[in-house]
Order: C-alpha cells, then sequence, then structure tokens
C-alpha cells in the first residue's frame, strides 16, 4: 500500500496508446480516469497494438511509463514471463487479470496455484465466456478449462463479471462457487457536459458505423439493413480490420446499396478522438451480434447521437430516453423503419433527440460511476 493507497496491478493484453483492440482498451482506461485518484492502478501490457510489427513510439519497453492515472510496464510480444509477473505481484496489493485465455493470465493463474503470488487474483471475464465468443477456438478453450478445473487452479482466485448473466455464462464452464464472483460493470467514458448541436436536412441523414470490422460487429448486416433504405443516407464506416476475409464480404454487398445510399471507409480513428468523430454524425447504426458492454453505444450517445441497435447488449432502454431503438438482428425492417423515421425529422425535432442521448450519456455515465463494484472488488478481496 502506497500513500494510503490500495496498488492494483492489471494485467491485459493491450492498453494505451493502442485502440485496435477496442472495448478492452477503453474498459481499462476509464477505471483509470475514474478511480486513478483512489487507488494506484500499474499496468502490464504489451509495447505494440494489434497486428502491428513495431512498439509504439516514445515509450520505454521493460520499464514503468505515466500514462494518464496509471503507471505503464511495457514488454515485447512474448514476454510476459513467470518470473516478471511474480516480481510485479510482490509490490502490490491484488492482482487483477483481464481474460484467462491468454499467455499472461495463464501464467498468472499457474503462478497463484503454486503460491508464488501472495495477494488476491481476479479475473475480468470480458466477455470470453458469452456462447459467441467460447465458442471461437471452442475446442482449445475447452480442453483449458477441463484441465484447470481437474487441477482445482480456477478455486484459487476471484472472478470480475458485468452482470448475473454473465456470472451464470462463466458458472457453466468454471467449477467455482458463487461466493467467488463479484459484479463490476465496465465504467463508461467521461462525459463532457457541453451543449451539442448539429444541422440537419429534411430526408437525409449521417449514418455512422464505428467498430472493430469482424464478423461479431455485423457491419454486413448494416449494410443489408441499408440497402432496404428509401431516404438519403450518407454512410460512413470507422474502424481497423481485424478480418480482411470479412471486410472483403462487406465490400461486395457495399456494391449493392442503392443510388440514395452513398458510402466511405474513414479507417482508424484514435480512441481519444471517437466522440469528437461521432459528433459529425446524426445516428449510429450497430447491429452488433453481442456486446459484453458495448462501449461504442456510450461513445455514440455521448457524442449526441441517437443509436438503432441489436437486443445483444445490455442498452435495453434507449428508446424509453429517447436515444435510440433496441430490435432484434432478426427484424431487420424495424431497423429500416427506424431509420426512416429519423430522416423524416426536422432538425428542430431531431435536435430534441440529440439533446436526449446526450444526457441520457450523462446520467448513466454518473450512475455506473457512483455504484461501480469495483470498489467493492479492490477494497474486499482478501
Amino acid at each position: 500500500m502506497t500513500n494510503g493507497k490500495k496498488d492494483i496491478l492489471i494485467i491485459t493484453g493491450r492498453y494505451l496508446p493502442g485502440y485496435k483492440d477496442g472495448g478492452p482498451v477503453r474498459t481499462i482506461k476509464n477505471l483509470t480516469d475514474f478511480l486513478g485518484l483512489e487507488y494506484n492502478f500499474r499496468i502490464l501490457t504489451c509495447d505494440r497494438d494489434h497486428g502491428d510489427k513495431k512498439p509504439y513510439m516514445d515509450i520505454c519497453v521493460n520499464n514503468w511509463n505515466f500514462v494518464g492515472n496509471a503507471q505503464v510496464y511495457y514488454v515485447a510480444p512474448g514476454e510476459f514471463k513467470k518470473d516478471l509477473i511474480a516480481h510485479l505481484a510482490e509490490t502490490v496489493d491484488l492482482v487483477y487479470v483481464c481474460g484467462c485465455f491468454s499467455d499472461y493470465s495463464i501464467n498468472t493463474l499457474i503462478l497463484n496455484w503454486i503460491g508464488k503470488i501472495k495477494v488476491p487474483v481476479v479475473v475480468a471475464a470480458m466477455g470470453l465466456f458469452s456462447p459467441m465468443e467460447f465458442h471461437l477456438k471452442y475446442i482449445k478453450k475447452k480442453s483449458f478449462i477441463m484441465l484447470f478445473n481437474f487441477l482445482g487452479i480456477f478455486k484459487k482466485i476471484y472472478w470480475s463479471a458485468t452482470s448475473e448473466i454473465e456470472i451464470d455464462e462463466i458458472r457453466k464452464q468454471v467449477w467455482v462457487d458463487r461466493k467467488n464472483f463479484y459484479i463490476a460493470e465496465d465504467l463508461p467514458r467521461k462525459v463532457s457536459e457541453e451543449l451539442i448541436k448539429k444541422h440537419k436536412e429534411d430526408k437525409c441523414l449521417e449514418i455512422v458505423w464505428i467498430s472493430r470490422i469482424a464478423p461479431k460487429k455485423n457491419l454486413k448486416g448494416a449494410i443489408s439493413i441499408l440497402q432496404k433504405v428509401k431516404t438519403c443516407v450518407n454512410f460512413t464506416i470507422y474502424g481497423p480490420i481485424h478480418v480482411k476475409e470479412y471486410w472483403n464480404e462487406c465490400l461486395e454487398e457495399l456494391k449493392k446499396l442503392p443510388d440514395n445510399v452513398r458510402w466511405e471507409y474513414e479507417g482508424n480513428v484514435d480512441s481519444e478522438n471517437v466522440v469528437d468523430t461521432l459528433k459529425k454524425h446524426h445516428i449510429f447504426l450497430f447491429p452488433t451480434l453481442g456486446e459484453n458492454y458495448g462501449h461504442v453505444i456510450q461513445e455514440a450517445l455521448s457524442a449526441g447521437c441517437p443509436c438503432i441497435i441489436s437486443d445483444q447488449t445490455p442498452w435495453k432502454d434507449l428508446e424509453q430516453n429517447n436515444s435510440g431503438y433496441v430490435f432484434s438482428l432478426k427484424d431487420t425492417d424495424a431497423y429500416v423503419d427506424a431509420i426512416e423515421r429519423y430522416a423524416a425529422m426536422t432538425e428542430k425535432d431531431f435536435s430534441k433527440c440529440v439533446f436526449d442521448a446526450h444526457r441520457y450519456a450523462i446520467q448513466n455515465s454518473n450512475n455506473k460511476v457512483n455504484n461501480t463494484g469495483y470498489r467493492m472488488i479492490f477494497d474486499t478481496c482478501k
């Protein structure tokens, strides 16, 4: 414990200045933003972004760097060694590991099992046990889980989940008591309270999609929705191409868009510029196949963008807050109708939606921070 505050070691695959892994990076960034004055955060992470061959510029590898409200220790890929993890664990009050299938998490769990880590170890599920995620590389994951269950490795750790639903998903695979679980919803990005104004022409919409370009995020589904829209739409796509084959499939679908829908791909957006980028658009269309939290939804609302999303996220009350719509993935016509409805709005009517979406983001952010379960994890795990 340093300066009367607990020292927390977070071990994660990617962190700032990386952005290509999306939500996991933003989860830890938001955590340090909001609670960095209450706890001393130290982060062990990789020295380069997803898929990059070179490390970040202007960092010290194998040493501590001050990044926001945290100290960050960068290592090259494959260098999450047991000796390093054990050494860093000796200097903190708690170890918080993001996920359980990566080399760093496996090494941490083994060190904890054999008694080399003397402080509590908490594993954040990070949505990896949702049915869709778990069935990616299913045989490898299932074999790993069965071995660790048999050895009793999971019984010596705590789990951080975002909901009771996620706890149930984990316990379908992992042999562990309910008492070993804590609920800590992902913290949102800090929201500026500055008033947002947007110009909108009659019967026309600026629609945006932003995320990793990979099957789970369902860009192809968004395109199929726009193929049925009759109104004038400018559709802008942002995000890193994680699966090249999938992007090629999306390009083929984009060719089928009607003349009233124009599209462009603007590439990656730095994490710190996401909200300002989204402010240029009217509507966020995101028929995702599944989100553990959905940071990009909160960011879109923060930018005053009403969201038209799937029912596969925790965001269920958009319509009640005049901040968008939530539909089944099977109901394509509902998405189309919602787009047409927004397009038909006058600028005055749409401005009310912009105001309400922004206000909802502020209220949601305040509620999550005031009632966060992270304090319970960091203060009570022993």
